[in-house]
C-alpha cells in the first residue's frame, strides 16, 4: 500500500465533508441543542402559573380546613355543603379553578373529588392529596386511643441508609454511589454506540454516492481499491472526532453563557469559592453538600475514577470499534447501487452493535459477571461493554490489554476481507449481489 496515496485520499474526504452544509448544521445546531437539554428542563421548573387560583372545597367534616392553608396564587374558600349541579352551570361565572369535594368514607378515610371546566394544576392535585392522605391517617391513629401515640410513632419511624464502602489500593475506605457509576458508563457506551452507527453510515452513503457518479472509476485508475477504502475510513473518522471535539467546545462556550445571562450572581459565588474546593470537580461537588450526605458520597465516587485512564479507553475504543465496523460499511456500500439496497446486508452487522447495548444494560448490575467479562472481550461487542465496566472498577489490565488487542487485531482482519469484496463490488453496477456472491469475493486469493 502507498501512504502517500492514502493520506491523498484521507485529505480528499475530509476536505470534501466540512465543507458540506450538512456538516456544518450538524456541527453547530447540535450544541444548541445539547444545551438547551440540559438548561430548558431546569429553567421550566422555575416558571409557575402566577394566576391566582381559587379553590372552592364543600367539607362536610372539616378535614380539609385542618390542613389545607393558602399557598402562593392558591387559595382555598371552604363550605360545609353545596350544589353540585349549581357549580356546573356558574363555575366560570365564580371565576374558580376548580370545586374540591371531600366527603367521609368508611373506616375513617375520606374520599376527594376535584371538578372543572379546564385541567386542574398538578400541583395543586398533589398537595391537596397529601394533606388530607397525613390528616386522615392522623386520625386512623388517633382512633385507637393508645397513650403518647404522637412519640411513639416518632421513636419507631426508621428510614436506613445503606452506604457502599470501597477499599483503595493504599486500605483507605470511600464512599461509592453505585448510580453514578452507571451514569458515566450508560453514557459513554450510548455515545460509542452512536458515533459507530452514525459515522458508518457515513462511510456507506460517500461509497455510494462515489458510485453513482462513476467518481470511483477516475480515482481506481490512480489508486488500489483497498487505498481508497482506508482513506475514505480515515478521512471520516477524522470529521468525527473533529466534530466531536467542536461539539464538547461549542456545548461548554454555550452553556457559560446561559448561565452567565441567568443566573450571573451564582457565576460570581463559584468563582469566589474557587480557590478554596480542593479536588477538582469532586471537591466542588462535595462543598455544596447539604448534610444529608449525598453529594459527599458522589464527589467521593467521582474521585476514585481515573478520569485520565477512561478518557483514554473511551478513545482507543471509539477508533477501533469505527474502524472495524466503518470497514465492513464501506463493503456494503461497495455492492450497493441506492441506500435502501444495503438493509439486508446491514442487518447482520447491526445486531452485534445492538447486542452489546443489551449486555451494557446487564453489566450496570453485574460489571464482573461471566457473560460482562466474555462480552467484554469479544470484539464485536466490547466497545460498549468494557466501557460499562471501567467505571466501577476492578478490571484487570490483561483483561483490558487483551479486549484492546483483540478489537484492532479483528480490525486488521476485518479489512483484509472487505477489501476483497470493495475491489469487486466498487466496479459493479446495475446486479443484486448475494451473500453466496460476497463468500466467493472473500476467499480470492489476490485481495
Amino acid at each position: 500500500m502507498n501512504i502517500k496515496k492514502i493520506n491523498l485520499i484521507v485529505g480528499r474526504e475530509f476536505a470534501i465533508r466540512v465543507r458540506k452544509k450538512s456538516f456544518l448544521i450538524a456541527t453547530f445546531l447540535t450544541p444548541l441543542l445539547m444545551a438547551a437539554l440540559i438548561t430548558v428542563p431546569s429553567l421550566m421548573t422555575t416558571v409557575k402559573d402566577n394566576r391566582n387560583k381559587i379553590i372552592e372545597v364543600i367539607d362536610p367534616s372539616g378535614i380539609g380546613e385542618s390542613v389545607l392553608e393558602d399557598q402562593a396564587y392558591t387559595t382555598f374558600t371552604f363550605r360545609k355543603e353545596g350544589d353540585l349541579e349549581e357549580y356546573k352551570k356558574t363555575f366560570d361565572s365564580r371565576d374558580l379553578h376548580a370545586v374540591c369535594v371531600i366527603e367521609p368514607a368508611e373506616g375513617n378515610s375520606a374520599e376527594v373529588r376535584m371538578y372543572s371546566t379546564g385541567q386542574i394544576d398538578p400541583d395543586i392535585q398533589r398537595y391537596v392529596s397529601r394533606q388530607i392522605s397525613s390528616e386522615v391517617e392522623k386520625r386512623k391513629l388517633a382512633s385507637y386511643n393508645i397513650p403518647q401515640l404522637k412519640e411513639i410513632m416518632e421513636d419507631v419511624r426508621t428510614n436506613i441508609q445503606i452506604k457502599t464502602l470501597t477499599w483503595t489500593e493504599t486500605g483507605d475506605e470511600k464512599e461509592t454511589v453505585k448510580e453514578v457509576y452507571m451514569a458515566i458508563a450508560y453514557l459513554s457506551s450510548f455515545l460509542i454506540y452512536m458515533f459507530i452507527f452514525m459515522y458508518g453510515s457515513m462511510v456507506i452513503r460517500g461509497v455510494i454516492e462515489e458510485k453513482t457518479n462513476r467518481i470511483v472509476e477516475v480515482i481506481i485508475s490512480s489508486v488500489k481499491p483497498v487505498e481508497l477504502m482506508l482513506g475514505k475510513i480515515v478521512g471520516v473518522a477524522l470529521v468525527a472526532l473533529l466534530q466531536f471535539l467542536l461539539w464538547i467546545l461549542l456545548t461548554l462556550i454555550i452553556l457559560l453563557v446561559v448561565m452567565t445571562l441567568i443566573g450571573s450572581g451564582t457565576i460570581s459565588q463559584m468563582t469566589e469559592a474557587a480557590p478554596q474546593i480542593q479536588g477538582g470537580l469532586a471537591g466542588a461537588i462535595a462543598s455544596f453538600d447539604t448534610g444529608n450526605g449525598m453529594l459527599t458520597g458522589i464527589a467521593s465516587t467521582l474521585s476514585q475514577i481515573h478520569f485520565g485512564s477512561f478518557l483514554t479507553s473511551f478513545c482507543l475504543y471509539f477508533i477501533g470499534g469505527y474502524l472495524m465496523y466503518a470497514s465492513m460499511f464501506a463493503a456494503i456500500g461497495s455492492v450497493s447501487d441506492a441506500e435502501t439496497d444495503t438493509q439486508q446486508f446491514q442487518l447482520p452487522i447491526t445486531i452485534p452493535l445492538i447486542l452489546g447495548l443489551f449486555i451494557m444494560m446487564h453489566t450496570f448490575q453485574h460489571p464482573h459477571s461471566s457473560l460482562s467479562v466474555w462480552a467484554s472481550m469479544i470484539p464485536f461487542t466490547s466497545p460498549m461493554v468494557m466501557l460499562a465496566r471501567l467505571p466501577f472498577g476492578g478490571v484487570p489490565l490483561w483483561q483490558l490489554l487483551v479486549s484492546i488487542t483483540l478489537l484492532f487485531l479483528t480490525f486488521l482482519g476485518v479489512v483484509h476481507f472487505s477489501a476483497k469484496i470493495y475491489r469487486v463490488g466498487i466496479l459493479m453496477y446495475g446486479k443484486k449481489v448475494t451473500w453466496k456472491e460476497l463468500w466467493k469475493w472473500m476467499r480470492y486469493k489476490n485481495g
